[in-house]
């Protein structure tokens, strides 16, 4: 009998800040991994984000990426060293997920591509329904570099738009944001969409919280069950056929003499950064 696949879970958030989310995706993790995924839940630093800041609110600002990048580069090669089989970043502006593949070969997925993907499987036409217009313009991006662009035929933000606080809020049974979700659905499937994404985790999870599955008859992606699932696909397959990470172009990997030196100055500039911005 097969052993269980270990996956390290990886956040954008700091899940101490969300008890109804992380309560939440350990047991949808249970649920979707049937007995053949042992999957443990891991964040950014507390310290990345200010008291009362919701984790959109700072993914519009391209320094807060790169820092989030640093993080869980950093943490995808102590997944690696600790044994894990591979990677899921569970946030759809797919942080550090091109840098993480380029240092580990444990496969690495996050959610955007990987929702395209199974999308594509399923449908020809998707929309995508996010919290706000930073993410917008983030995925739009990220939709583009990924060859989705013609079947994207739906982008759009919940106006006014909501953070992290408020969804983690709706796992008690709040209706007003399924219906908000449901009016954005019929406007993608009104456009030709017969795929809906749900393009952040957090909004995911309240869906899947409340059973939400499709709309008038057009499937609802259950993003975060599919990147978990992708992500066991690939570690058995990187284990049964020795399907591995490209190394002759985009993710062309360092020497490990490299990654120790370009750690260790980045972990210089950051404290450099920090001193520095304690002075202002």
């Amino acid at each position: 009998m097969e052993r269980d696949v270990r996956i390290w879970h990886q956040s954008m958030t700091d899940l101490t800040r969300l008890p109804g989310y992380s309560g939440m995706l350990r047991e949808h993790a249970l649920r979707v991994g049937d007995g053949e995924l042992r999957v443990d839940l891991h964040g950014l630093d507390a310290r990345t984000y200010a008291d009362g800041v919701p984790p959109v609110a700072m993914c519009g600002y391209p320094w807060f990426q790169h820092l989030a990048d640093v993080q869980i580069v950093e943490n995808a090669m102590a997944a690696e060293r600790a044994g894990y089989d591979a990677v899921a970043i569970s946030c759809f502006v797919d942080p550090g997920l091109e840098l993480a593949r380029s240092v580990v070969d444990i496969p690495v997925v996050s959610s955007c591509e990987t929702s395209l993907i199974v999308a594509s499987a399923v449908g020809r036409s998707f929309g995508l329904i996010t919290l706000d217009r930073a993410m917008v313009r983030i995925l739009t991006t990220l939709v583009r570099s990924y060859g989705y662009a013609d079947r994207v035929v739906f982008l759009s933000a919940f106006d006014p738009p909501v953070d992290e606080f408020e969804l983690d809020g709706a796992f008690k049974g709040s209706r007003a944001l399924i219906d908000r979700f449901t009016e954005l659905a019929r406007r993608a499937i009104a456009a030709g969409a017969d795929v809906i994404i749900p393009a952040e985790g957090v909004l995911n999870t309240v869906l899947v919280r409340n059973g939400m599955r499709d709309i008038d008859g057009t499937p609802v992606l259950d993003s975060y069950g599919s990147l978990l699932r992708f992500a066991h696909l690939l570690a058995r397959m990187r284990e049964l056929t020795g399907l591995r990470t490209g190394r002759s172009g985009a993710y062309a990997r360092p020497s490990p003499q490299i990654v120790d030196g370009i750690g260790r100055l980045t972990s210089d500039i950051l404290m450099k950064c920090a001193r520095d911005a304690a002075l202002v």
